[in-house]
């Protein structure tokens, strides 16, 4: 079997270990559809840089599937790594960076949305079913109007009580004509200001329950519609038909060993 551990690329190699149980489901996508768009599946390429990455003949509405995939995961993985920065920080007594997190967050959900869109127009076109859960709305627009509180004016005011880092609630945020000042933020009641750690952990938690939600979706639609031969004509892998799983010992340390192959039907593609 595939796996990020294994068989990712450097980044995801990296980052996996710590989101691999609250985003466990972007390997199971990654092992039913990605893998199947990369060399990975070809026998004559050697394990190696051009082993994992996209087959040059795969049609580009494929490519962006994968492109927003991989960006999704990223900028979730990076807000996860920025969050435990923030607080490694805090425990130094050093200020944190909030902003660094907002900017991962709404760069991922930036990237979901054009994966759902571009999901949806692929698997409209194979005649697939696609059934994805609704987008969190209400927590979408937190990230976005902090994101852009943090971006587009000057350092936002915030507070500091028993050690913690205070942000201010969403309402009190810069309105896009309205500068927002220190003495404005220095203002509020510190019960009405949002503790900034426990507010980028509870944001990142909502925000990984839906993405697992949409790659549980995507992935039933996708492996549904691998089987049609449209799906097989599009991506070229009759030739690669039965697809050969990696042995134990297979990662990009080294080649792939003879033993242990493992050949699989065409129903039952990784």
């Amino acid at each position: 079997m595939f796996k990020l551990d294994d068989h990712g690329d450097s980044r995801e190699k990296a980052l996996w270990p710590e989101v691999s149980i609250a985003l466990s489901q972007y390997e199971r996508f990654w092992r039913g559809f990605i893998v199947l768009l990369t060399n990975r599946i070809d026998p004559n390429v050697p394990v190696g840089p051009a082993w994992i990455r996209l087959r040059s003949s795969i049609p580009r509405e494929y490519e962006e599937l994968a492109m927003y995939n991989y960006s999704l995961f990223y900028y979730a993985a990076s807000a996860r790594g920025q969050i435990e920065e923030d607080r490694r920080r805090m425990a130094a007594k050093q200020h944190p960076c909030p902003e660094r997190v907002f900017f991962a967050l709404r760069a991922c959900t930036e990237n979901e949305a054009k994966l759902r869109d571009r999901a949806e127009k692929t698997l409209k076109r194979l005649q697939a079913m696609l059934n994805l859960p609704p987008q969190p709305t209400a927590l979408y627009e937190s990230i976005r109007v902090y994101r852009n509180a943090f971006t587009h004016n000057p350092l936002l005011g915030r507070g500091i009580t028993h050690g913690r880092e205070l942000l201010p609630p969403q309402h009190r945020l810069p309105k896009k004509s309205q500068l927002v000042l220190w003495r404005d933020v220095a203002n509020i009641p510190d019960d009405e200001m949002i503790d900034g750690l426990a507010f980028e952990e509870r944001l990142w938690q909502d925000l990984a329950i839906s993405l697992q939600k949409l790659w549980i979706s995507l992935t039933e639609a996708l492996v549904l519609a691998r089987q049609q031969p449209q799906f097989i004509a599009d991506l070229k892998i009759s030739r690669f038909l039965p697809i050969q799983k990696p042995s134990a010992s297979t990662s990009l340390a080294g080649p792939p060993a003879p033993s242990g192959t493992i050949i699989i039907a065409r129903s039952d593609v990784p």
